[in-house]
């Protein structure tokens, strides 16, 4: 059996735009309200527990790396606190060689399971031990939740409509969405392999 030896270099990861810090004016209260998404540093990474490149071979027919909630890469959701974010996730079946999603063939693509959670108990309280699963389907998901967490209470008004004197950083909130997976590595070619996750965010 062939064995080969490659690196995942990363899972790129994109906003709306590719830009950090991207702010997105959408949703029914979309032309009166900022809703910004601003990515972490970095990427969505799958290296060798011990530090290394991810190996394939060694006499096994495929190894599982994972990572795991964690260790997610956290993208900032910042918008008013009385209104919900409508999420949509949309990631790869595969990562691919060199990021050519042309490729058809079992030797120059990965498969990859993305998985998600979120928290919004408040931009002091926001981490993966206070995070709420994402069920996702065929690496998707459009998920609905409140900017800051309410207590089984329905949705509040929303602000009044912005003025001159409307100053929409005292009624702001930052929720954070995690992003981790898993990834199937079998005999594939040498190479670094990565994809695309898009995110779009908009009030609900």
């Amino acid at each position: 059996m062939r064995w080969k030896t490659f690196i995942i270099m990363s899972l790129l990861l994109t906003g709306y735009q590719s830009v950090n810090g991207q702010e997105i004016n959408f949703g029914q209260y979309g032309s009166a309200y900022e809703i910004n998404v601003i990515l972490g540093t970095g990427d969505l990474e799958f290296n060798h527990q011990s530090g290394g490149p991810v190996i394939s071979g060694s006499g096994q027919s495929s190894y599982t790396y994972t990572v795991d909630l964690a260790e997610a890469y956290a993208v900032e959701i910042k918008g008013i606190r009385y209104l919900d974010a409508l999420v949509e996730i949309d990631g790869p079946d595969y990562l691919f060689l060199n990021g050519n999603e042309a490729c058809s063939e079992s030797t120059c693509r990965i498969p990859f399971t993305l998985q998600a959670a979120y928290s919004n108990v408040g931009e002091a309280q926001n981490s993966p031990a206070q995070a709420e699963i994402i069920s996702l389907s065929g690496n998707y998901a459009n998920v609905r939740f409140p900017v800051l967490q309410r207590q089984h209470e329905p949705p509040g008004l929303p602000p009044p409509p912005p003025t001159e004197a409307f100053n929409q950083s005292l009624v702001e909130e930052t929720a954070v969405l995690y992003l981790y997976g898993t990834i199937e590595v079998g005999d594939v070619d040498v190479g670094d392999y990565f994809s695309q996750i898009t995110i779009t965010v908009t009030y609900e």
